[in-house]
């Protein structure tokens, strides 16, 4: 199976879970989901910052 082969099949895997669902509905996921990495990031980035401060985690 070669990559764009599998690239195919997952994207048809994730519309057949999706359903039937409108593009302007899309953003009801995504920017969820932005909004949860951009946190992440910067509790990471938080978490390495007192490290660095306090010496350790």
């Amino acid at each position: 199976m070669d990559i764009q082969t599998l690239e195919t099949w997952l994207w048809d895997a994730a519309c057949v879970i999706r359903g039937p669902l409108d593009a302007p509905k899309f953003k009801d996921y995504i920017l969820p989901l932005i909004f949860l990495k951009r946190l992440s990031d910067v509790f990471d980035d938080e978490i390495k910052r007192r490290a660095q401060e306090f010496g350790g985690e």
